[in-house]
């Protein structure tokens, strides 16, 4: 990861607008310098195709380039973080530079090859080191969307391995959450929907038989007491609804998506640990 420096460590979440957008200006002519944009893009320090001026006019809906020209006072974070996510989709690692041949004997020089993994990685390095600060804290991911990262000390649980289960049942639906949560879009409704989503994850477990094995009654119990009882699930009456969102959501999104990756990490290890034969008929010949 790129090293963030003394200021940085101090006063972490400092980047203004201005400040985010002298970084990102200095980010897209770094990686231009390095040619990274051009085999998508056909980007160089010297040349910006208009043909990419106008896919980045109808994918994004204004003009996002030329990019060393922006006004401060004219862009907001979301044109920011648009170009991010349309620049990493272009980005990709030059190989080595090398003398060629053309097809009708034209002597050049191009790049052999290029490593788009590597210049994702490299690019989303880079956009992480300074994104951090931009309150309340982003960060690129590795499918190239702007996310937050969560408040400290719980960007570990944001960032947990999903242990494979039930990709179907289980681990799309967790991922899908916490997309949801993370989204620097996300609205109170969308945050109630991510809660949802994973209690139906433990709904799930629940009718399968599976949840009892790792949990006694009364844990679970808490589980749906919670989606039931704080208007996350169903629609009665004797719901409460009259209480901060903003604290108890977040309050009840981690835990339950702590929950969960225990719960399913016990299931896993349990499951490992079933005597050969349990369940299943016995090989032996009668």
């Amino acid at each position: 990861m790129a090293r963030r420096y003394y200021s940085s460590r101090k006063n972490p979440g400092s980047l203004d607008l201005d400040g985010l957008l002298l970084k990102f200006q200095n980010l897209y002519l770094f990686f231009c310098g390095k040619d990274y944009f051009k085999q998508k893009a056909g980007i160089t320090e010297q040349d910006l195709p208009q043909a990419i001026q106008q896919e980045a006019l109808i994918d994004l809906g204004f003009d996002a380039f030329p990019i060393t020209k922006w006004a401060a006072a004219d862009m907001t974070e979301d044109h920011v973080f648009d170009v991010l996510e349309f620049l990493f989709d272009r980005a990709s690692k030059p190989g080595n530079w090398t003398a060629m041949i053309s097809d009708t004997g034209f002597n050049y020089y191009d790049y052999d090859s290029y490593d788009e993994a590597a210049g994702r990685a490299e690019f989303r390095e880079r956009v992480n080191s300074f994104l951090a600060d931009y309150p309340p804290g982003y960060e690129l991911n590795e499918n190239g969307f702007v996310v937050r990262l969560g408040t400290d000390g719980l960007q570990y649980i944001l960032k947990a391995e999903i242990v494979p289960y039930d990709e179907i049942n289980v681990d799309s639906k967790v991922r899908g959450a916490i997309e949801k949560w993370r989204s620097r879009h996300a609205s109170k409704e969308d945050k109630k929907e991510a809660i949802r989503a994973l209690a139906d994850v433990f709904e799930w477990l629940k009718k399968t038989k599976r949840l009892d094995k790792v949990l006694n009654h009364k844990d679970e119990s808490v589980l749906f007491d919670i989606a039931n009882n704080f208007a996350i699930r169903h629609h009665n009456p004797s719901q409460k609804t009259n209480y901060d969102k903003d604290i108890w959501f977040s309050w009840m999104f981690h835990f339950y998506l702590a929950t969960c990756h225990a719960a399913i990490r016990l299931l896993v290890k349990s499951e490992k640990q079933k005597p050969v034969g349990s369940g299943s008929q016995s090989l032996r010949r009668p």
